[in-house]
């Protein structure tokens, strides 16, 4: 409270009214709640958010960017296989491993940061990680990781580096499904040739951290993880220079990652030579500025991991002289509302990674000075705290976590555009739960848009070190991960009502017993994204006034015109006098990749030999045709369910004639007259685009409104779970 200028005090008789107002004012500041703007820091000491929740998110995020040969009931319903032509050109098998961030290359370097990062995590707090049920899901998530590393490495003196280039993966906005389409997976590596010591250092601490972390679990595998680990060093040490990594991610240098893949192997093997190796690449005069632990400078945590390996009072002058520098009166620039700011790139990234280094040395009682370890603690607290959503803005940064969370962020599968554009849709068509945008300005501004890349940027690295200090803050203060979460519904964006496959037909000319029809087959796939090649449309047709009228079917002529890749068929009976011919465009591809690709159209000419004996006005596929085609690909004008959408014969999306009172079970997928969880696992494949044969789709179709989607997968899981007593159309 700003005292009044030119006066000294209050009269005696205002004294205590002007301490009731002091009072009065300063209540709501003590008493718990969100930052208001302009407040000096975030809240310590206190169970404010779900910690255990926010840590399940977070480590969930990992799942997004996975690419390679995911598991067939993969948690993440709109994620499929990726990159699988990833090492082809090089005769290798590449897969698997995480795409960078809201982009589609792998890099082995950030990447291997991350992993060691999360490792460093679980080496720290794995208790936390037991407690919460979390620990195997991180595990799964750094082995998906070091699989790759080992992968890469395929010989004592040779990594592969990255898959992917910025020319070709920037050049398109894609789903991570469609990357083998339309971008250049080709692989880099380093050798003696072409060292690269910073990457193949920071690899070697991955796969060191790796062994130590695996072996309660996997002894097996640690012990193949620390060979490729102390291959990875040496040929790091024995090759010194950086990778010719591009502008993407340009080393600083490699004696940081010689030191911190060093100290790792001296941890797991209590080898002198590589606790040696690790002093001799990062002096204890080396160490200065204001950065902090990150992919590209891991000096402060070696130089921490040292300190607490020999307790050498040096490297903990190194360490605190660090941390120092972060606490609030050092150096580090604040925002008004608490943040330790450091770089528009990734604020958040380097504040909670601050704050896990801060944790780790304030939680070892056995080096440093006693009197800062509480000033490092609540540091810490206060930064991820802010992240959580104790902010001047009152709102997480942490996607689907908490209040006013992000919901655009920069990740290019999270949006699911199927015209490569940023502003196609105008939302994200799935969640994805627990990725750290990059975070606000250094005054605390800060936007939710997909376009805006350095607030809103994701990436593996981004995530890392707050996953660990996570950690620490459940092991503390507690709040419980989710029970039975997620579940595949969970995934899809309340705005995204949108079909992904279906057909668009205009009225070209009518007249003198003609129809001339465009047909346009869209793939707007984005649950996930797949390609199609097997796309077909069906044009029913009532021909009751031919053969009234004597006629047959040959005297009525289909014929196809100007179209991208599409053979015709028909006419086949359908029922009674319901016929239809189908427009194939079996061995086109289609896929929601850009305008040329998600659609491609075909004309029809239908045209009667006498035109006073045909009509179409009564064909089950006229209802609701339009003239003026809509070539826009990003418009649903001229979509009709009356002209069903099939894959390799199976329908996808859209209404055929009704045949009379069903003969099946809505539900029952596989006409056995049950519906059971086989049924709910048939409807699953559907759902992701792989049905099985002989699936009954319209059984599949459970309210029966035309369309197989979400909503007859909650109705029918409901229905099994016996949460509703019958299915709203069961006959």
């Amino acid at each position: 409270m700003e005292k009044t200028k030119g006066k000294a005090s209050c009269k005696k008789w205002l004294r205590p009214i002007v301490m009731l107002l002091v009072i009065s004012l300063l209540l709501p500041l003590l008493a718990p709640g969100p930052t208001v703007q302009g407040a000096a820091s975030p809240r310590i000491g206190g169970s404010y958010y779900s910690y255990g929740e926010a840590m399940q998110k977070a480590i969930l995020f990992y799942k997004a960017n996975r690419l390679g040969d995911l598991p067939d009931d993969y948690i993440l319903p709109y994620r499929g296989d990726a990159a699988m032509t990833d090492g082809q050109d090089v005769g290798l098998d590449l897969t698997g491993g995480w795409a960078d961030a809201g982009d589609g290359i792998k890099f082995t370097h950030p990447m291997s940061y991350a992993a060691g990062q999360l490792g460093w995590a679980v080496y720290e707090y794995r208790r936390a990680f037991e407690k919460s049920g979390q620990l195997d899901n991180i595990l799964d998530e750094i082995k998906w990781a070091t699989d790759f590393f080992i992968k890469a490495h395929p010989s004592p003196n040779l990594l592969y580096y990255m898959c992917g280039y910025e020319e070709s993966d920037h050049s398109v906005w894609v789903t991570h499904e469609m990357l083998d389409y339309v971008t250049d997976r080709k692989s880099f590596k380093v050798d003696p040739s072409t060292p690269g010591s910073d990457v193949a250092g920071q690899t070697a601490a991955a796969l060191a951290i790796a062994s130590i972390i695996f072996e309660p679990t996997d002894p097996e595998y640690a012990n193949t993880c620390l060979t490729h680990a102390k291959q990875l060093f040496s040929f790091a040490d024995t090759y010194r220079g950086k990778n010719p990594l591009g502008s993407l991610y340009p080393s600083g240098g490699y004696m940081d990652d010689l030191a911190w893949g060093a100290i790792w192997l001296y941890i797991k093997t209590e080898n002198t030579y590589y606790l040696d190796k690790a002093k001799s690449a990062l002096p204890v005069t080396s160490l200065g500025g204001g950065h902090t632990h990150c992919w590209d400078d891991v000096s402060y945590g070696a130089a921490l991991k040292i300190a607490q390996a020999t307790h050498d009072s040096s490297y903990a002058a190194m360490v605190e002289k660090n941390l120092d520098i972060w606490m609030p009166g050092g150096s580090m620039k604040y925002t008004p509302g608490g943040l330790a700011w450091l770089s528009q790139w990734g604020s958040l990234r380097y504040a909670s990674t601050a704050a896990f280094l801060a944790f780790v040395w304030s939680d070892d009682k056995t080096v440093g000075t006693a009197s800062k370890k509480e000033t490092y603690h609540n540091f810490a607290e206060r930064q991820i705290n802010y992240a959580l959503g104790d902010n001047p803005r009152g709102g997480s940064y942490v996607v689907g976590f908490g209040e006013n969370s992000p919901v655009h962020p920069h990740h290019r599968t999270a949006h699911g555009s199927w015209t490569s554009m940023l502003s196609v849709p105008l939302f994200h068509r799935n969640i994805l739960y627990g990725a750290l945008v990059g975070g606000p300005g250094s005054d605390d501004g800060w936007k939710d848009d997909i376009s805006d890349y350095t607030l809103n940027e994701v990436a593996t690295d981004y995530n890392a070190g707050f996953v660990g200090a996570l950690a620490k803050m459940y092991d503390i203060y507690g709040g419980e991960p989710l029970q039975n979460w997620p579940q595949p519904e969970d995934f899809r964006a309340p705005e995204d009502n949108l079909n992904e496959y279906f057909v668009r037909g205009w009225i070209m000319y009518e007249g003198y017993g003609a129809l001339n029809l465009m047909l346009q087959i869209n793939n707007r796939s984005a649950h996930p994204a797949v390609m199609k090649d097997k796309l077909s449309a069906r044009y029913y047709m009532d021909l009751s006034e031919l053969f009234e009228a004597g006629y047959g079917l040959e005297d009525v002529e289909i014929t196809l015109g100007q179209n991208e890749g599409a053979k015709l068929y028909g006419l086949k009976r359908y029922k009674d006098n319901i016929y239809y011919f189908t427009v194939d465009f079996s061995g086109t591809q289609i896929l929601p990749a850009e305008w040329q690709m998600c659609e491609k159209d075909a004309t029809v000419s239908i045209k009667y030999k006498r035109s006073d004996i045909g009509s179409n006005t009564n064909d089950w596929s006229y209802q609701g045709l339009t003239g003026s085609p809509d070539y826009d690909a990003i418009s649903f004008a001229g979509m009709t369910p009356y002209i069903p959408i099939y894959d390799d014969g199976v329908l996808l999306w859209g209404k055929e004639p009704p045949l009379g009172e069903p003969e099946f079970i809505y539900g029952d997928l596989n006409d056995d007259g049950n519906v059971n969880s086989i049924d709910f696992a048939l409807l699953k494949r559907v759902l992701i685009g792989e049905p099985a044969q002989n699936t009954n789709m319209q059984a599949a179709d459970v309210n029966a409104d035309g369309q197989v989607n979400s909503i007859d997968y909650a109705i029918l899981k409901s229905y099994l779970m016996n949460i509703i007593d019958s299915l709203p159309h069961r006959m």
